[in-house]
């Protein structure tokens, strides 16, 4: 530590590949079936419409929901929420709202996911909620009670500038 100043200014020019450099989360939990309602949402035009243009893919009209039971991955999930994702804003049709959203690419067992991040949720943050262009209960085979490992892509932290 040269003096608090002079690491700072160093910091402002470390390399640029940092820059943007994303880092891999693991993260496990059970496979649950949720109420039904991010079949409505996910399969709703609008959304179909935003998730083809924001994430490049037309998602199965579901969630896949994964319960959280380690305080790692609920604490990894916590941080990476108040990160950029990629953003679907919300909208009200026919005096209906629904709700933005802040996405994270990544993958379960080879296939892609996104984990979203919804502004008004009826889960607490022990949820993770994935969508998918692929079925991925019958993709993988998955059923209720599995315990399951998912990826996602989440910004590398920036260095501190205090």
């Amino acid at each position: 530590m040269l003096t608090p100043f002079l690491d700072k200014a160093i910091a402002l020019f470390m390399p640029a590949k940092s820059c943007g450099a994303k880092m891999r989360l693991t993260i496990t939990g059970e496979l649950f079936s949720g109420m039904g309602k991010g079949r409505y949402y996910v399969g709703h035009p609008e959304y179909q419409r935003r998730f083809r243009e924001c994430l490049g893919y037309t998602p199965y009209p579901g969630t896949l929901n994964v319960k959280l039971e380690d305080n790692t991955a609920i604490q990894q999930l916590k941080e990476l929420r108040s990160n950029d994702g990629v953003k679907v804003e919300g909208f009200t049709l026919g005096g209906e709202s629904f709700s933005a959203l802040n996405c994270f690419d990544g993958d379960m067992r080879g296939e892609r996911i996104t984990l979203l991040f919804i502004d008004v949720t009826y889960y607490n943050e022990t949820v993770a909620e994935l969508i998918s262009p692929t079925y991925l209960r019958g993709k993988l085979g998955l059923r209720d009670g599995d315990a399951v490992s998912f990826n996602v892509d989440a910004p590398t932290p920036r260095p501190s500038m205090r």
